[in-house]
């Protein structure tokens, strides 16, 4: 059916390039909020803004509990379930989140996890920042199984713009992490009413009188049961992501950590095009596989699969050919020591977007123990790989150990099978001739 699969192709692109526009615009901001913050900051203020925030963003998805991809997955299947799922995940949320921040709000512990002196009030607000931080992205789930992107673009342009208006006035009247934080605090408590504001008006209409049968699955503790593969996936992906800078911290110190995380930022830049693809690909994917996969959603997996890899070639060419050139405009010639592991990173992109295609396939497929058990080696690989690489070549050793992570699983994943385009089964298929039927 090559006319219906260029059509479904063409939607998921539009969805695609809203949700490009949306992370373009997002990340252009938040890298000119980057720039100003490591201007203002200095490097060690920089070095221990990036630890708080990398703290912050793994303590984030852990509140997380992987419900955000639950909701993206069952609304995608069912929308006219949206008010009591997302009523449903802010209260898993609010509790797991709330206890977080109680934690973090206590002396000790935020002395103890501070990257310096400086920064321990900022680990305070904390868990009042990711718990905002969830709530909010429980909204945005909902309109991406809306396909709703214009939606997510246009609270996520307007708290960028925000921010980054505020944290440079912030900085410039209190050159400190923690104002940086509170500032952020602060944002997101106005995009978390907007998004209320946006689902009372985008919500699918109901009949009169009519209610949805959930069957008891629609409550709190229902949603977190479905959703922990989810959130085991999460915390895997999210450690991933910054146990190379927390091993880098440790061994290395907050300087060094600035300039890596100069280069982990470029990276982000380099990969927003294929990146920006993955939010709308995993409702597809979802909606296509339904309860027990089908063919429809292997070829659209083979598909994207090759779009990316393609775009991630080209990015990873950019880098390695202007890595020099983009630090030294954006950032300055005192991050020069970030050029060699953004070089590396840059490589890392072919491997990693084709693993994030694959594992994103499994979870849109229901197999998701298969893609956790492929998350643990990743995490075992740089973990292990990190520790003895940093301690010989520094933040380039970080870079080096996930370029051969990633490449180790792409590996394995290709021989495993994971990545074969087939029908799977014959009750998928099956289930794609009810539907033709249908």
């Amino acid at each position: 059916m090559p006319g219906a699969e260029r059509r479904e192709d063409i939607a998921l692109l539009a969805r695609g390039a809203t949700l490009l526009v949306n992370n373009g615009l997002g990340q252009g901001l938040g890298f000119l909020a980057s720039i100003a913050i490591s201007r203002l900051l200095g490097v060690r203020g920089f070095g221990e803004y990036a630890t708080v925030m990398a703290m912050i963003f793994v303590a984030t998805v852990a509140a997380e509990a992987g419900i955000e991809a639950s909701l993206t997955r069952e609304i995608a299947r069912d929308p006219a379930r949206s008010r009591s799922l997302l009523a449903a995940s802010v209260r898993a949320k609010a509790a797991v989140g709330g206890g977080l921040a109680v934690l973090l709000a206590l002396g000790p512990v935020a002395a103890f996890l501070a990257p310096g002196s400086g920064s321990v009030g900022a680990v305070r607000l904390a868990g009042i920042l990711l718990t905002l931080n969830t709530v909010n992205s429980s909204f945005s789930a909902v309109f991406r199984a809306w396909g709703r992107m214009d939606v997510v673009l246009g609270i996520n342009l307007a708290g960028q713009v925000a921010q980054l208006a505020g944290v440079v006035a912030v900085l410039l009247a209190t050159p400190s992490v923690t104002a940086v934080v509170a500032w952020f605090t602060v944002v997101q408590l106005a995009e978390l009413a907007a998004g209320w504001v946006l689902f009372r008006r985008g919500e699918p209409p109901r009949a009169p009188g009519a209610r949805i049968a959930t069957g008891g699955r629609d409550t709190a503790a229902a949603l977190v049961r479905r959703s922990l593969p989810f959130a085991l996936a999460g915390i895997l992906g999210t450690l991933e992501l910054r146990v190379d800078l927390f091993l880098v911290q440790a061994v290395c110190g907050a300087v060094v950590v600035a300039a890596y995380s100069v280069a982990m930022r470029l990276h982000e830049v380099l990969g927003l095009v294929p990146n920006s693809l993955f939010a709308a690909l995993f409702p597809a994917l979802s909606a296509a596989h339904g309860e027990t996969g089908s063919a429809q959603g292997e070829r659209l997996y083979g598909r994207a699969l090759r779009f990316v890899l393609a775009l991630g070639g080209v990015a990873a060419v950019g880098g390695l050919l202007f890595a020099d050139f983009l630090v030294r405009v954006t950032f300055g010639p005192t991050y020069a020591p970030a050029v060699t592991p953004l070089r590396i990173l840059a490589v890392m992109l072919v491997p990693l977007l084709a693993n994030r295609t694959t594992t994103l396939h499994l979870y849109a497929s229901g197999r998701e123990r298969r893609a956790n058990a492929f998350e643990v080696v990743n995490l075992a690989l740089r973990a292990g790989l990190g520790w003895m690489f940093v301690t010989r070549w520094g933040a380039a050793g970080a870079a080096w150990a996930n370029l051969a992570a990633e490449t180790i699983v792409l590996a394995t994943y290709a021989l495993t099978g994971a990545m074969r385009v087939s029908a799977p089964a014959d009750a998928s298929r099956c289930a794609d001739a009810r539907k033709a039927v249908g």
